[in-house]
């Protein structure tokens, strides 16, 4: 993993690092403060010898640290204690150290109890000494005198003080470094995408970012998301495209899908369909998620026949259309009766009702399952002129998303791009969201109108980019400067009964 992502991966896991530390270093300090404190008896011991090369008395010295710190001398003080201590305790609590440019050693034994450290170090300094007169001695008397070992100070005790910052230091420092691998961990076993750059590297073109953790100009939160919708819509290529002049006046048609259940897809749509509407093209959702419909949520509206019905042959589209957000936006409900979702976009007549609906309407957006367990996306992928991809940021995992992109091209669909959802999961329960946006405690809201007032005209800024005019008969909204008191016209919605009502007449003429 390069340095940079895993720092990028630190920030957004930044838990995983500070839960380990606070952890550790608070369980140093329980065993720290709730211990019994330490007692040091220490003795001092000089060494002599006849002989006068120092490097010989530097290793006799390193020698006796060897016997002192060594099991011989550990059982010969259990053997004088008794059963109290054990080798293994009187190994632990000993040490010896020389004073730097002198032949004293220092030793020292820590235990809890005061009275059992000073008969530790007590008798292990006895035994070292018996040690040091029976393997000290010359073979050859004429070699000159023996080495001695003599007690100069006799043992000192003290209580050791507790070092409460360097425990937990150091215990602070082992939680950073377990968090720091947990991190790298999870990474590398199961990477989820996080921001942009990571959908780029995925071959994607990231179309933007829909989030409400920002500020706007204003100072709202529901402007700043409104301006994510408006930057969505100006960089789809699908919305800048024009039409070749040869090829007869028809809308586009967007498809929605994610990876995987609750991406957030159907909140995109509906606020990409708000952000359209707000130029003053025809506009119409289709709710194809049959399986879980979610637009008539978001929109208010009440159950009633839709696509299920249409696809099956039971209703006619233009009786099934729902005017929402006061005719801003034409709604296709999922419909009412669907036991089969897969066999009726199965159908041909979904191909036709698309067609139909891009002959009608300048931009048809297609709300649809995610890719991941069933095949519904994929054929609606397959009638629909291209794909955006909703990708959950710090949820969708990086395998999820290059299997989408792999099964959207083997089915002919044309990827758009992808937009990341940096959404919450709930939504604010309010319309509009001036203030401090509070998170609702029920399900997602269905009042997604990002601060507009479906009975009012919609207001346009300088951040509005108009759509292209698609044939002669269909309006655009005027952009207004933002200095302006007057809301501009919008062109009223016309239905597909509206339509049928104009050809009848012609007919008829």
């Amino acid at each position: 993993m390069e340095l940079r992502a895993y720092v990028r991966a630190c920030r957004r896991r930044w838990l995983w690092l500070l839960l380990p530390v606070l952890l550790a270093a608070g369980v140093a300090a329980g065993l720290t403060l709730s211990g019994s404190p330490g007692h040091r008896s220490s003795m001092v011991l000089y060494v002599s010898s006849g002989n006068a090369d120092p490097d010989s008395g530097a290793r006799r010295l390193n020698s006796y640290i060897a016997l002192l710190t060594g099991p011989r001398v550990a059982q010969a003080v259990v053997d004088r204690l008794g059963p109290d201590v054990t080798v293994e305790q009187v190994q632990k609590s000993l040490s010896a150290q020389i004073r730097e440019g002198t032949d004293l050693l220092e030793i020292a034994a820590v235990d809890s109890d005061a009275g059992r450290s000073e008969q530790i170090v007590t008798t292990a300094a006895s035994v070292l000494v018996g040690l040091a007169r029976q393997i000290g001695a010359p073979a050859d008397p004429d070699a000159g005198p023996a080495t001695q070992v003599s007690i100069v100070q006799d043992a000192v005790t003290v209580e050791e003080p507790v070092d409460l910052a360097r425990n937990a230091g150091f215990a602070a420092v082992l939680g950073l470094l377990i968090g720091a691998a947990a991190v790298a961990a999870k990474e590398a076993t199961g990477r989820t995408v996080a921001d942009e750059d990571d959908l780029r590297r995925l071959g994607l073109d990231a179309v933007g970012t829909i989030s409400i953790g920002g500020r706007s100009r204003g100072g709202h939160p529901d402007q700043a998301l409104a301006e994510a919708f408006r930057r969505l819509r100006s960089l789809l290529p699908v919305l800048a495209e024009q039409p070749a002049p040869a090829v007869p006046a028809r809308g586009r048609s967007l498809l929605l899908t994610g990876a995987n259940r609750k991406e957030g897809t159907t909140a995109v749509t509906c606020g990409l369909a708000i952000a359209i509407a707000e130029t003053g093209a025809r506009v119409v959702l289709v709710d194809a998620n049959m399986r879980t419909p979610g637009i008539g949520r978001y929109l208010s509206l009440d159950a009633s026949p839709g696509l299920a019905e249409v696809l099956a042959g039971t209703a006619r589209m233009p009786d099934v259309l729902q005017d929402s957000l006061g005719g801003r936006v034409t709604v296709l409900p999922a419909g009412e009766h669907a036991p089969d979702p897969g066999e009726l976009l199965a159908s041909p007549r979904l191909g036709a009702t698309v067609r139909t609906l891009t002959e009608r309407y300048d931009i048809v957006l297609v709300d649809a399952p995610a890719l991941q367990g069933v095949a519904d996306a994929t054929v609606l992928g397959q009638v629909t002129d291209s794909t955006l991809l909703v990708v959950r940021a710090g949820r969708t995992r990086t395998a999820d998303v290059e299997k989408s992109i792999d099964l959207l091209q083997r089915v002919g669909a044309r990827l758009a791009g992808a937009v990341l959802n940096a959404l919450p999961r709930k939504l604010p329960a309010n319309g509009t969201w001036h203030g401090p946006a509070e998170v609702s405690t029920g399900a997602d809201s269905p009042d997604l109108v990002f601060g507009l007032d479906p009975t009012q005209s919609p207001r346009l800024d300088d951040t509005f980019v108009s759509l292209p005019v698609v044939g002669t008969a269909r309006g655009r909204a005027k952009v207004a400067d933002s200095d302006d008191e007057q809301a501009p016209e919008v062109p009223a919605q016309r239905t597909g009964a509206d339509d049928d009502a104009d050809e009848e007449q012609q007919r008829s003429e």
